[in-house]
């Protein structure tokens, strides 16, 4: 029976899994061209990887993550996949920003422009403006070279988003920076150009304390109303990162009168896991952790015929999964995972940190008195600090009184 992660949890915020190509391609790939000496016995067909289609037997969601910087250049429609766009489902594209930041010759100023934009109306439910990441400015290096560089660039990216658009297509304006400062001047600029929601990017996106003060200016602003009541989180998904913004979107939905307000987030770790031969287990959830557990299972060639079970069964798939299931011996491949073990790895994974997302936000909805026996004491602060902000006169220097307990918290990331 299918385990249906999208009817769970109603008022928490959303983990959104950043697929790769490959994930969107390989379930609909023929089962001959995967496997031409058969599949394992715990899967029927490719198609049962697909996590978008309520009929496979694991588990599936109604919102994934994809990004338009694996196809820049391409014109031709993108294959039936994973991420095609299907009554029910949510898609949430990027617009490429990171890769043109990465490899700036490959920016074509309205000509990128023209192409982010084509790409994301024919392929994407909702989507992230073309933005020039800070983190990817590198001086000397033209046309990103400096922060005043990036911004005006993006600034003349939603411009051109703006005019151009035709697609009945969700917008998210991205706001940037790597310091408090940047991350205001970036702010004053974009927020001229509203679309119908916003992306945090930037190392101040984990800084709680300056993602309260954004989201009071927001209001302050009369920038987010329920035409513009989405707001995503670039690139995290630690336990500890999932419950904060499960508490700011209770806030919020609650301050504001808006059930339908949004926070999600993403990141590609069930596929940067597996690329490492690492496999989640199940959620560390004590008084002194709050993370998922990692492990390495035996991933070699030497281990086709491992009739082994899974040494953890934290998702469905697993339930029948045996060591020798994944493993296919190759000469042109270091691990033993081939191609259709790749992609069970990332459902397994996938599904095992959505399963721990849920561990987590249901230890912290608990009564006070059991959760504190539950769970590290700073983030059960840093949560009531968020969740209660909007009951004082000032949320933001209710917030900022724990702020040693936010310092804890920090970047943290999978595992750690």
């Amino acid at each position: 029976m299918n385990r249906d992660y999208s009817s769970r949890g109603k008022n928490r915020a959303r983990y959104l899994f950043a697929g790769q190509p490959s994930s969107h391609q390989t379930p609909y790939r023929p089962a001959t061209a995967l496997r031409p000496g058969g599949l394992p016995a715990c899967i029927k067909a490719p198609a049962e990887l697909d996590f978008m289609d309520t009929t496979n037997p694991f588990f599936s969601t109604d919102r994934a993550l994809h990004s338009s910087g694996h196809y820049i250049g391409r014109n031709a429609p993108l294959p039936l996949g994973t991420f095609t766009k299907r009554p029910g489902n949510t898609i949430l594209f990027d617009s490429g920003g990171l890769q043109f930041g990465r490899n700036p010759a490959q920016w074509r100023g309205n000509g990128s422009r023209a192409w982010a934009l084509g790409f994301l109306e024919a392929h994407a439910d909702e989507a992230i403006t073309l933005d020039v990441p800070t983190r990817v400015i590198t001086p000397g290096q033209l046309p990103f070279d400096s922060f005043g560089t990036a911004l005006t660039t993006t600034v003349d990216n939603n411009r051109y988003f703006a005019r151009h658009r035709s697609a009945n297509m969700r917008l998210l304006s991205v706001l940037q920076g790597e310091t408090s400062a940047d991350a205001q001047a970036w702010y004053d600029a974009v927020k001229v150009q509203p679309f119908e929601g916003w992306a945090f990017g930037g190392s101040r996106r984990t800084d709680y304390i300056h993602v309260a003060g954004i989201v009071v200016r927001l209001i302050a602003d009369g920038l987010l109303t329920p035409e513009r009541n989405r707001l995503h989180f670039l690139g995290v998904s630690s336990l500890t990162h999932a419950v904060m913004l499960s508490a700011l979107q209770m806030a919020l939905r609650e301050h504001l009168g808006d059930e339908d307000l949004l926070i999600t987030f993403d990141t590609s770790t069930p596929a940067h896991l597996m690329t490492n031969g690492l496999i989640f287990g199940y959620p560390n959830i004590s008084p002194t952790s709050f993370a998922m557990s990692v492990l390495k299972p035996p991933s070699g060639h030497v281990h086709m015929g491992w009739d082994t079970p899974f040494p953890v069964t934290s998702s469905r798939i697993s339930e029948k999964l045996l060591i020798s299931d994944l493993c296919v011996p190759a000469t042109t491949r270091q691990s033993g995972w081939d191609q259709l073990g790749n992609e069970i790895v990332i459902n397994h994974n996938h599904e095992s940190l959505l399963r721990g997302i849920d561990d987590a936000n249901s230890v912290m909805e608990m009564p006070s008195a059991w959760s504190s026996k539950l769970a590290p004491d700073h983030i059960i602060k840093a949560y009531r600090a968020l969740r209660t902000m909007f009951n004082h006169a000032d949320p933001i220097a209710h917030v900022r009184r724990q702020r040693a307990s936010f310092a804890k918290i920090g970047g943290a990331t999978e595992g750690q």
